[in-house]
């Protein structure tokens, strides 16, 4: 059997600021084989092999070796990804999700519903009435914040500042964390101090609120430490306002390209669950995860020698032909998919709040489409990173006509 790492397969380089995930080059290595190697290990690339090697308990999650690739291997930013719940292993993460998941259950989720849809009406409502505008500054960066803060506790004129903080940490994720680490380290610092602050107030004077539910939390006569606490609540801050605000974007940027499928969702809101999972598939905004090899795993005659640092690429993954057909590539709000996308991970990591942002999406891109018409780019987005935690910095549209087509 031969090494993945001594295999002549095509080569990735991730650490490449030009590299794209939806890229010729991803493309054509998913067509040759079901891996490529990187520069710090392998990226797999086959819908069936990430999901089976997400569930795979003999890797661990390696998000922090994105920082340890670019020499970020001591100080707050690895201490902090190496300690929340998306990256322990073990006994303790069956321990840290056991204690916190109750509060993002479908039937919790479902509990905030009316709220989340009140927010999305509210500030589409402020879109529609100018008829043009930044989207991710009016309206995808205060709606899951918003939504977040307020399941949290977190008081109203607060709310700016743990957004700013949340934008910021998402950074770490990414291949260019070590050009931003002293923001990174400076929004780390001030979410710490303020949640501290929180989790004092809320063991004083508790509250119907998910801080108060944290502090109160007990399995098995189990409680979180005030170290645990306060890892928690800052992570499910970061966690429940990056992503869904920069899958928003990608949403509304994808749609922009696709007017028909923008008009049948203003026409056919109940597709609004069906439409998110296919923005899920063709544009995450989590292009991937890590995973590091425990010992040696044989796939498929090929072995992954213990220590292997894996790449999943999620868009490979999720347009992988051999799943999704010929027209693997085709964004289709109406399509039945035979697999689910992968965005959302698979395992025991999978995104434990993937019920709340589904719900957000779901109940804030039927009111958009309605509320907005036909939408129109009125200036040119800015982008982050292709890779990490992916979407656009900032997305000017106008509404109610048409306009040139978009180009990435």
């Amino acid at each position: 059997m031969i090494s993945v790492l001594e295999s002549d397969v095509a080569v990735l380089d991730l650490l490449d600021p030009a590299f794209r995930p939806d890229g010729p080059q991803a493309r054509a290595a998913r067509a040759a084989n079901w891996y490529a190697r990187t520069p710090m290990g392998i990226a797999v690339l086959h819908h069936d092999k990430i999901n089976l090697l997400l569930g795979d308990r003999r890797l661990v999650q390696g998000s922090h070796r994105i920082l340890t690739a670019q020499g970020i291997v001591s100080g707050p930013v690895p201490e902090f990804m190496n300690s929340i719940i998306l990256t322990v292993e073990g006994d303790d993460h069956t321990r840290l999700r056991s204690l916190v998941s109750r509060a993002f259950t479908p039937r919790s989720v479902a509990a905030v519903r009316p709220r989340i849809a009140a927010v999305a009406e509210e500030l589409a409502d402020r879109l529609a009435a100018a008829g043009r505008g930044e989207f991710m500054a009016e309206f995808a960066d205060p709606f899951p914040a918003r939504i977040i803060c307020e399941l949290l506790g977190v008081p109203t004129e607060q709310h700016d500042a743990f957004r700013t903080w949340a934008n910021d940490l998402g950074l770490m994720f990414s291949y260019t964390a070590r050009a931003h680490l002293d923001r990174i380290e400076e929004s780390l610092a001030g979410l710490h101090a303020a949640t501290e602050a929180l989790i004092a107030a809320r063991r004083a004077d508790p509250r119907a609120d998910l801080i108060t539910g944290l502090i109160a939390a007990e399995a098995d006569g189990d409680r979180l430490t005030t170290r645990e606490l306060r890892l928690m609540v800052a992570a499910l801050l970061f966690a429940g306002q990056d992503t869904t605000r920069h899958q928003l974007g990608l949403a509304m940027a994808l749609f922009e390209r696709h007017p028909d499928q923008w008009a049948l969702l203003a026409e056919r809101p109940e597709l609004a669950a069906d439409a998110v999972a296919e923005v899920v598939r063709l544009a995450p905004t989590a292009t991937g995860t890590g995973r590091v090899a425990t010992r040696d795993i044989e796939i498929d005659g090929t072995v992954i020698p213990a220590g292997t640092v894996l790449t999943m690429l999620f868009h490979a993954g999720n347009t992988d032909p051999a799943v999704f057909g010929p027209d693997a590539d085709t964004f289709d709000i109406t399509a039945r998919r035979p697999a689910p996308p992968l965005s959302f991970g698979a395992g025991v990591h999978y995104c434990l709040g993937a019920n709340l942002a589904r719900a957000e999406m779901s109940e804030a891109l039927p009111v958009l489409a309605r509320r907005l018409g036909p939408l129109a780019l009125d200036g040119e987005p800015t982008w982050r990173p292709a890779l990490g935690i992916t979407g656009p910095v900032a997305l000017p549209l106008r509404f109610g006509a048409p306009g040139r087509a978009y180009q990435p």
